[in-house]
């Protein structure tokens, strides 16, 4: 084992977004790393064609890649970032998502809210390159269980096995498997019992890539465009170069949305879309549709009742928290928790100090996030079941979290932020992640908002939800009938 506070060697898990970025990051800081992935060189060189990779069943749907993503990769692995604009990415800066009746000059830290539009299909393929052409020893091997030593009542890992009985060691192993990761399940055979938080998804998603081949009119939100209705919500991200992506988000069980995995079905739901019309006329079919099964959502944790599980592990990515895509939040919380455990392991410490550092960092920072994921999806489960039953369909889940017996909303937040350029900048950097330190849910915070509220006009009656078009669900199901 190598000194504290000196690089060590570095095993990880998994080469997608969080292992790369790990390998990289680590790679760059002195550390020997060596990255385990069977299926690495297919994100290094996949073609054109956008295709399932069974690793990750999720990187061919669509995806938003929000403001921390793009925060995290501009500051820790600038190169890349910049080799994703060279392939066509696009950066949405805060200025385009800003209400006019709000805009102004801009204020420090305002390029942080940048929105990168780019399919997952090309940024796994620039980051492997870079991890292609750096130090990393990469092996194409298959994990089959951990190196583990006891030491008193704790468990020691000291790598990897392989399938063919190679046996990998180093200073920290970390787990970037993702959602599919074993490891949890190897260190239960071991008698290492994880707490994880388990939170219900049934959303299952349909995607269809589109090449852009017409003028672009106005995306409704600034950086997407999205359309919610009674049973379904549809939802378009831009990608690189002339690509978009258009999911359908429906409840897992619903037997009439279920065709949506026929491209005569999911394009002819498109088209009954009349506010959809303009982008429609613009984009051409360019894959099959991709189904993607309800992910429920997940978080774990190495430390239990004030001590480790394990010794010489960390999780990252979707092995530590894993969400349902409806937030977009994936690859965000993925690349910031590389980077807090890079800062941690690069600062040195005993092995103690290390855990004890980044579980620290996952509850005050990471599991807020995650929590406001949950949230979400157990509302929008209401909201599906509610349509399906031809019940009232509930209010929309808060953007952000809020400590119990706050002196304000959310609500209250959102109506003093539509008069407030710096309210709204709070609120935007609290639900894009860019707020660790939870500024949102400062006293001064608060006394902003009742000064802005004492003279802001009343609040606008709620928008009443149509019944007609794809809001009526007969409607709905006499479109698709032909599909069944």
């Amino acid at each position: 084992m190598s000194e504290p506070g000196a690089a060590g060697s570095a095993l990880i898990l998994g080469g997608s977004v969080a292992g790369g970025a790990a390998a990289l990051q680590l790679s760059r800081a002195g550390w020997q790393v060596t990255l385990v992935d069977p299926e690495f060189d297919r994100m290094v060189s996949p073609g054109d064609e956008v295709v399932h990779r069974p690793g990750a069943p999720h990187s061919v749907h669509a995806h938003g890649f929000g403001s921390r993503a793009h925060f995290e990769l501009a500051r820790r692995l600038p190169d890349v970032h910049q080799t994703l604009v060279e392939a066509g990415a696009h950066q949405v800066p805060m200025s385009e998502m800003v209400p006019p009746s709000l805009y102004d000059d801009g204020r420090p830290g305002d390029s942080d809210v940048t929105v990168l539009q780019v399919r997952r299909h090309t940024f796994d393929r620039v980051l492997a390159a870079a991890v292609a052409s750096s130090p990393v020893t990469r092996l194409p091997g298959r994990a089959t269980g951990l190196v583990l030593d006891w030491e008193g009542p704790l468990p020691v890992v000291r790598g990897l096995q392989l399938s063919d009985g190679t046996v990998l060691t180093a200073d920290i192993t970390i787990d970037a498997g993702g959602r599919r990761s074993p490891v949890s399940g190897w260190l239960a055979a071991a008698g290492v019992s994880q707490p994880e938080r388990f939170d219900e998804c049934i959303a299952r998603y349909y995607t269809r890539h589109y090449r852009i081949t017409g003028p672009r009119p106005r995306l409704n939100i600034g950086f997407a465009d999205v359309h919610a209705f009674t049973c379904h919500v549809q939802l378009m991200f831009l990608g690189d170069g002339d690509t978009a992506m258009v999911a359908m988000a429906a409840h897992d069980e619903d037997p009439v949305l279920k065709v949506l995995r026929h491209s005569e079905a999911f394009d002819a739901l498109l088209a009954a879309n009349d506010a959809f019309a303009d982008w429609r006329a613009a984009l051409e079919p360019d894959s099959q549709v991709f189904c993607l099964g309800a992910f429920d959502n997940r978080a774990r944790s190495l430390v239990h009742d004030d001590r480790p599980l394990a010794l010489g592990l960390h999780q990252v990515g979707d092995s530590l928290a894993m969400t349902n895509p409806t937030r977009g939040r994936g690859v965000g919380m993925g690349l910031m928790a590389v980077g807090a455990l890079v800062d941690i392991l690069t600062a040195g410490g005993s092995a103690d100090d290390r855990s004890f550092a980044f579980e620290a960092w996952r509850a005050r920072v990471l599991l807020p996030h995650y929590r406001e994921c949950a949230l979400t999806d157990s509302i929008a489960s209401d909201q599906m079941r509610a349509g399906l039953a031809g019940r009232s369909i509930p209010s929309n889940a808060p953007q952000f979290e809020l400590p119990e017996g706050h002196p304000i909303s959310q609500a209250d937040l959102e109506r003093a932020a539509d008069h407030d350029p710096d309210l709204f900048r709070v609120l935007l950097r609290a639900t894009v992640m860019l707020d660790d330190d939870r500024h949102v849910a400062s006293p001064e915070v608060a006394a902003r908002v009742r000064d802005v509220l004492e003279t802001a006009p009343d609040p606008a009656p709620p928008r009443v939800r149509p019944t007609d078009g794809l809001h009526d669900r007969n409607t709905v199901e006499r479109l698709l009938s032909a599909f069944a």
